[in-house]
């Protein structure tokens, strides 16, 4: 997974490249070594992602000293939430994965919603859909506003 980090540095503008996750009063918190991640604001002035385009809020690369990747495209909803909305927002972070990084053995993807409360229909449209990374279908994952992102 060498390189993954850089990858991402040498095609974001460092203007989007942030220390946190935290938009209109919903975060998430980042434990652990931030030398080993790369933050990006896709809505950061810069951004490589269009302006009027669906997209996630954040995308969060990690590289473990391992050789391990990780990509987290995070959707944050402080307030009402409505399902197909967040749905289609981290298919277009998938998406900006995609377009972002080579095909690479080893790159875990992990989908997350991070919310306040949720209904309980919108609860069951979530579990029900999987976000399709390159072309497979990955479960959507879902913590509470101000939680730490979890592992794996």
């Amino acid at each position: 997974m060498n390189g993954l980090l850089s990858a991402v540095r040498s095609q974001v503008a460092q203007s989007c490249i942030v220390n946190r996750c935290n938009r209109d009063g919903c975060s998430v918190s980042l434990p652990g070594n931030s030398r080993n991640r790369v933050v990006v604001d896709c809505d950061g002035e810069g951004s490589p992602f269009g302006a009027n385009q669906a997209k996630c809020d954040y995308l969060l690369f990690e590289e473990t000293d391992s050789g391990t990747g990780r990509a987290v495209p995070i959707e944050l909803k402080s307030g009402g939430i409505k399902a197909s909305d967040a749905i289609r927002e981290l298919q277009a972070g998938a998406a900006m994965v995609e377009n972002l990084i080579p095909p690479r053995t080893g790159l875990r993807f992990l989908p997350l919603i991070a919310s306040g409360n949720v209904p309980k229909g919108e609860k069951a449209a979530i579990k029900k859909v999987r976000i399709r990374f390159r072309g497979k279908p990955v479960r959507i994952s879902r913590i509470r506003c101000g939680n730490p992102l979890p592992s794996g």
